[in-house]
């Protein structure tokens, strides 16, 4: 048997007398990762957010972080009104389960132990510009030469090649260029881009998902490779069907304001009488459509023959022929009833598919969300006790740790890790010495 392992790897390649390939095992009570080891160097929310699943699944990560931290930390934001030694909630949202070094990356101690920690990891991760990684010698043709087994993940704004390679992004720009932007918000308003980091959150998701793709291949092929996305393309990813629809057709999709621009059919959010709103997708049966109407006052409409199947009223068949009209109905129809009359009402209906818009304090409390596990409580240093979301992505036989551990303090484990690569207690002491003023320099600039 020969065996085409290195390191701590928990699922590795294996060939018998034969050559043919075969996969061996090892305890992953920790999840499926166990045993698999990730460097986290990057920032803000797309990068961090790919370790933080990682770290869910059983990996040991490593967040390297500059001297000072990385802003995160001090983020504060509406409500924060914490004392400074409180990490902002993009900290403990982003980075919580993983171990902290910091050090800086531009000097010659600094990318000694970078390097080190590079032979012996299985995964580089980050969303650094790639002028910024060839300066400190962490581009991919460099690390490969260290260590030809790792998966180097990165994720970017516009992709790795082009005119824009090297433009900066936050998450609004690929929301903008992406196109997003521009089918949110009301018919005859601007633009407005959806309230939360859709293309940070989702670009981690796909570099997520290549990095495990290209963990799979290196199974078969004993071989690390590069790795590759960005925001931009994430975000027509998650569009890919209104993208499809528009070249097939021509047509340019608006914006709709509570209805979806490519659905004409009754698909919407609807306001009952006190307020509260609700997104109806579709009675899915006659019956339930006809008690529908008759509920909320329009039982004339149980008679046009628009609506009168499901595919009509999900938007599958018909032209979209008074689609204007029926929603004006609907509007009206929702405005009879209080949220909670409709509230009793919905849940009294299978065939209709529908939710009531809820806020993230509700959505924080939600009972499905807490059955399923996708909240979990963890300890914060200097606050305490605060809900997270963990990893919602569920295994039967190695489910993970989940969110379990909190955020590391600035550079909690740079001295373990120094120590473990072999570095000198005075080599250590030098990466230490500039945190406590540095983190403080950082700290003034946030404050003022």
């Amino acid at each position: 048997m020969i065996n085409s392992c290195n390191g701590g790897v928990a699922i590795c390649l294996r060939r018998d007398d034969e050559g043919n390939k075969n996969l061996g095992s090892a305890d992953l009570s920790n999840g499926p990762l166990t045993g698999l080891k990730a460097l986290d160097m990057t920032v803000a929310v797309q990068g961090p957010h790919v370790g933080a699943f990682l770290s869910d699944m059983g990996a040991e990560v490593i967040k390297v972080e500059p001297p000072g931290g990385e802003l995160n930390r001090y983020a504060r934001g509406p409500g924060f009104d914490f004392d400074m030694d409180v990490m902002g909630s993009q900290q403990v949202a982003m980075n919580r389960g993983k171990k902290s070094i910091a050090l800086d990356a531009h000097g010659e101690l600094g990318q000694r132990v970078l390097h080190e920690l590079i032979k012996e990891s299985d995964i580089f991760v980050t969303n650094y510009r790639s002028e910024a990684l060839e300066r400190m010698s962490l581009d991919y043709e460099h690390l490969r030469k260290l260590n030809d087994r790792l998966i180097y993940g990165r994720v970017s704004g516009f992709g790795p090649k082009g005119h824009d390679a090297n433009k900066a992004m936050l998450d609004g720009a690929a929301q903008a260029r992406g196109g997003l932007a521009a089918i949110s918000g009301s018919a005859d308003g601007p633009p407005m881009p959806p309230g939360a980091a859709i293309a940070d959150h989702s670009g981690a998701m796909q570099l997520t998902l290549g990095i495990m793709t290209a963990l799979f291949a290196r199974e078969r092929t004993g071989r690390g490779q590069e790795v590759n996305t960005s925001a931009l393309g994430t975000m027509m990813w998650l569009q890919s069907w209104e993208l499809t629809h528009t070249a097939m057709t021509g047509i340019t999709l608006g914006r709709d304001g509570q209805h979806n621009p490519s659905i004409a059919s009754p698909y919407g959010v609807y306001q009952a009488s006190d307020g509260g709103s609700f997104l109806l997708a579709v009675a899915m049966s006659d019956e339930s459509w006809d008690e529908f109407l008759v509920f909320g006052g329009k039982p004339e409409l149980v008679l046009d023959s628009r609506w009168n199947t499901g595919a009509k009223r999900i938007g599958i068949l018909g032209d979209g022929d008074g689609v204007v009209e029926i929603r004006a109905a609907l509007s009206e129809a929702f405005k009879t009833r209080t949220t909670e009359e409709w509230d009793i009402f919905f849940k009294q209906q299978p065939e209709i598919i529908y939710e009531r818009v809820q806020g993230y304090k509700e959505l924080l409390g939600d009972p499905q969300a807490e059955a399923n596990g996708y909240i979990a409580e963890i300890d914060v240093p200097n606050y305490g006790k605060t809900k997270v979301v963990t990893n919602v992505v569920q295994l039967s036989d190695t489910p993970g740790l989940g969110a379990t551990l909190p955020p590391p303090e600035l550079g909690e484990h740079t001295s373990e890790i120094m120590v473990s690569l072999g570095f000198s207690p005075e080599e250590v002491a030098e990466v230490l010495a500039p945190i406590e003023a540095a983190a403080a320099e950082i700290i003034g600039l946030v404050i003022s």
